[in-house]
């Protein structure tokens, strides 16, 4: 029988920048039972939530990108360097009204699964594909558009936060037999994926002065098939952020944050916020969302987040966590997935959140942008 996980060493080794998993080498323990004990620990107050303690340890290790991976890196930074201009000298054609209160709109991105075929259990039916993500990325950004305009008479809308919560890339290494379910490999999905998200920014920078991108990192970035979460800088969709952050460095209007752990706390406006995937949430029953948010109240721990922001469930979910903090969930963009079906009895909601934020408040006017229209 394994002994109590011992705190003081624990504590010690935390503070020090060491990783979940590298603790639970350490203590020879499951990486569950470190989670656990982590979570007790801020509940008690006695650790903070590690935030960037770990971000001078580990710095991103090209050794570490997988060989077939390397040559569509190195074909996407031609890509950067033949297409660089069209990404830099975007004009603006809003307005600005110094009467008017402004405010920032945040948009939330995540599981989008460029490379999954999806068909729904029930009737057989292809309810994903890439001509049907083409399709709802158009919606997307329609749904931008029309918000957009919506506010514009109320609001000068100063910045665009496109909040990515991971998972906008399947993989091609999660489960064995997933290449009948997808259309390319993961190389392939990450230029993919950095062509749509470069073009969707392109196309915000005529609505928004500014265009801030930040990028959380998913389970299906992994680069193996176990579900014990690597270093965030050996995450397949870090590298796509590297691929952004390269495409538009010479732009003044637009910022990619890449943080170098799986939770990322960050302020807008005066507000906290906290973004992670939502894959360290376990289990697959019927009260999987329920028990997210037993957990979440113990992660957010002393912090006092105002907005806790999630991906992963597939389902978009709003849920008062204590009553200063909102847990905001995102949709996905697979209708009727087969995996939140199969494995959740869920209807899965092509939906992704947009709200505004204000000096006074982190979250309002909360709108579910619909990608099937």
């Amino acid at each position: 029988m394994n002994q109590p996980i011992n705190e003081q060493v624990f504590i010690k080794l935390y503070n020090s920048g060491k990783t979940d998993p590298e603790l639970a080498e350490i203590f020879d323990r499951t990486l569950r039972a470190v989670e656990r004990c982590g979570q007790k620990l801020r509940a008690k107050g006695k650790i903070k939530f590690r935030k960037e303690l770990v971000e001078a340890k580990h710095r991103f290790r090209h050794a570490e990108i997988l060989p077939e991976v390397n040559q569509y890196l190195d074909s996407a930074k031609e890509i950067i360097a033949t297409y660089q201009d069209i990404y830099q000298n975007v004009k603006l054609t809003t307005t600005w009204k110094r009467e008017k209160q402004t405010e920032d709109l945040a948009l939330m991105w995540s599981d989008m699964h460029t490379g999954t075929i999806n068909r729904f259990p029930i009737t057989g039916e292809i309810t994903y594909n890439e001509q049907i993500q083409e399709k709802e990325l158009k919606a997307f950004l329609s749904g931008l558009r029309r918000f957009a305009q919506l506010y514009r008479p109320t609001y000068n809308l100063e910045t665009l936060y496109i909040i990515d919560a991971g998972d906008n890339v399947t993989n091609d290494r999660i489960y064995e037999g997933q290449k009948a379910h997808i259309t390319c490999g993961i190389g392939e999905q990450i230029i993919k994926t950095l062509g749509y998200q470069s073009d969707f920014i392109k196309h915000a920078l005529e609505m928004f002065p500014r265009v801030v991108m930040i990028k959380e990192y998913g389970n299906h970035g992994r680069t193996t098939s176990k579900p014990i979460s690597e270093d965030a800088t050996s995450n397949f969709e870090y590298m796509l952020g590297l691929l952004l952050k390269e495409r538009f460095r010479d732009n003044k209007r637009v910022e990619i944050i890449l943080p170098k752990s799986y939770y990322y706390p960050f302020t807008i406006r005066g507000h906290k916020y906290l973004l992670t995937h939502g894959n360290h949430i376990r289990g697959t029953a019927l009260t999987t969302i329920e028990r997210a948010v037993q957990q979440v109240t113990l992660l957010a721990g002393r912090e006092m987040y105002d907005v806790i922001l999630m991906g992963h469930f597939h389902n978009a979910l709003k849920l008062r966590v204590t009553p200063h903090t909102t847990l905001l969930i995102n949709g996905c963009f697979i209708y009727n997935d087969d995996y939140a079906y199969t494995k959740l009895r869920k209807f899965s909601s092509a939906t992704q959140y947009l709200f505004n934020i204000s000096k006074r408040s982190p979250l309002h006017n909360l709108q579910e942008i619909e990608l099937t229209w």
